[in-house]
């Protein structure tokens, strides 16, 4: 499965995932850029734009992503959701507590061999 193979919203539980790494230490890495590059690459920046609007306004706070995440069924899906979470995440020298435990969350509850 490829990132342009998710449906609208597997996207939005992606971009939404990716922006609440990215922003846990505050800062976007020039790493971090890579990797949010390939997946406007891989969607087109207009949907970028889109499925991010979305995920700004439909999660308020963490425990709504997380909702929203939950609902996500496809096990190929949500093996190539985490994984490029991960790849955003061990873009920078170090993964800090937030992106650690968020990360731990979601391999526990989607059952990833992480």
């Amino acid at each position: 499965m490829t990132i342009s193979e998710l449906t609208h919203e597997q996207l939005v539980g992606l971009v939404g995932l990716l922006e609440a790494v990215v922003m846990a230490d505050k800062t976007v890495s020039e790493a971090e850029q890579v990797v949010l590059a390939g997946i406007v690459e891989a969607i087109g920046e207009d949907m970028y734009r889109a499925v991010l609007e979305e995920a700004d306004s439909r999660f308020a706070d963490l425990d709504a992503l997380k909702t929203s995440l939950v609902g996500i069924d496809s096990q190929d899906a949500r093996e190539l959701i985490y994984g490029t979470a991960w790849q955003e995440a061990v873009a920078t020298p170090s993964v800090n507590h937030d992106e650690s435990a968020l990360l731990s969350w979601l391999a526990s509850t989607w059952a990833i061999q992480a």
